[in-house]
């Protein structure tokens, strides 16, 4: 009798999220989506944020940002490759009252647009420490703070080449697809007791495309999101809590062409990137 009445509170509890007054971590809030992210939940959904990065000027130039909001934020600077430093961090959000209900593991890299076997060994291990690492040890360090606690969330930005990896992106593919999997493992492991969607965004305009070797066209920006409305959709469709998050025309685009034709659909996007003459492509195609 005691395990029907937990599992109908836990479903009860479920249906009961919302991000509104919320205590959120965000990891890359110095920049891009990260910093779109703390705004929006700040002021539209009042929550209290801790922002997390490397670099402390750009994250004090997030809070100058939320002018006079800007006492709901807060940041540590930290690696999150680090394990010492997820530690820290859970440590430090439980001792000092943030006391901490949704973790969203945003951070992440876009190597350069490179053969795998043109990737140096120290590119794919930042690659995949930042990618994939830090996402498994954001989840190892907060899940026992969330799993007993009530509104709880964990969420993963993937993208949309976890969805459809394409020519070049070979490490950048095979982190977020397996962040997509982690996801979706924990989703049904902790079902009830902590929501863990997967955001799968295709191009945003953010500064991402800062570590490519060659140019990048403004091409590419054109079609790429805006990080402010990529963040107001993200958070838009976590408060109604979807489990899986499409974000942009092209992310559909590839995942719906990948589900109809996985082998067609990665040679018909190689055509598209070689017909494109974009410099961003050439070391795929020497």
């Amino acid at each position: 009798m005691n395990g029907h009445v937990k599992l109908g509170e836990r479903l009860r509890n479920r249906k009961k999220f919302t991000l509104y007054d919320k205590n959120v971590i965000v990891t890359g809030a110095s920049g891009g989506l990260g910093r779109e992210l703390t705004l929006c939940l700040v002021k539209k959904y009042r929550c209290h944020v801790l922002g997390v990065g490397r670099n402390e000027q750009r994250l004090r130039e997030t809070a100058e940002l939320l002018g006079d909001a800007a006492d709901s934020f807060r940041f540590r600077v930290a690696d999150v490759t680090k394990r010492e430093d997820w530690r820290s961090l859970a440590a430090e959000a439980a001792a000092d009252g943030f006391n901490a209900d949704v973790l969203i593991n945003n951070a992440g890299i876009l190597p350069r647009f490179a053969r795998f076997g043109d990737y140096s060994e120290e590119e794919i291990e930042k690659g995949m420490d930042t990618n994939l690492q830090s996402v498994m040890y954001g989840c190892r360090a907060f899940l026992p703070l969330f799993e007993n606690k009530q509104g709880t969330a964990i969420i993963n930005i993937a993208s949309a080449d976890a969805l459809c990896p394409l020519v070049g992106t070979s490490v950048y593919s095979a982190g977020k697809a397996a962040v997509k999997a982690l996801s979706e493992a924990m989703r049904e492991e902790y079902r009830c007791r902590v929501y863990i969607p997967t955001v799968c965004p295709g191009f945003i305009r953010t500064d991402i495309m800062k570590g490519q070797s060659r140019a990048v066209s403004p091409l590419v920006n054109l079609a790429s999101m805006p990080a402010d409305k990529a963040a107001r959709v993200i958070l838009r469709r976590v408060n109604v809590r979807r489990s899986q998050i499409v974000l942009g025309a092209d992310a559909h685009f590839m995942s719906l062409a990948y589900r109809i034709a996985p082998v067609w659909s990665l040679r018909l996007f190689r055509v598209f990137m070689k017909a494109s003459g974009l410099a961003l492509f050439a070391d795929i195609f020497e």
